[in-house]
Order: structure tokens, then C-alpha cells, then sequence
């Protein structure tokens, strides 16, 4: 299945986004941050595009915020 994965940059805020051909949601948002830190960007996911346009729950498995340095 392909998937529209959707984010941006942390470091930016630059849009992001790729088609991504993964068997499960999981699967393509591990490939879109594969391809996205190979490019240089650290990707964070806002959306996973599914067919019919459909918004595919993808669950968060790290805290979202991350610490930043003074």
C-alpha cells in the first residue's frame, strides 16, 4: 500500500512529505524518517495519508516534546 506521509522539519519548520510504500502505517512512518534523516531533516510526522484519502492513526511511541538547550 502507499502511503502520503506528512511532516516537517524540527530543526526549520520546513514542509516535508513523500509517498511511501509500506505493508502498515508503522512500516511507512519508519521509512519516511529513513528517508527524511538520510536528506538531512528531522522529521516529525504531522499525518499519514492512507487510500481515499483517509487519515491513518498512527499512535506516538516516543514523548512528542523534546528538551531543548538554553
Amino acid at each position: 500500500m502507499v502511503y502520503l506521509v506528512v511532516g516537517i522539519d524540527h530543526a526549520s519548520l520546513a514542509p516535508w512529505h513523500a509517498n511511501i510504500s509500506a505493508c502498515s502505517v508503522s512500516r511507512a512512518v519508519r521509512s519516511a524518517v529513513e528517508r527524511a534523516s538520510a536528506a538531512g531533516v528531522d522529521l516529525v510526522v504531522a499525518a499519514v495519508v492512507g487510500p481515499g484519502s483517509t487519515v491513518m492513526a498512527q499512535p506516538a511511541s516516543a514523548p512528542v516534546a523534546r528538551p531543548h538547550a538554553a
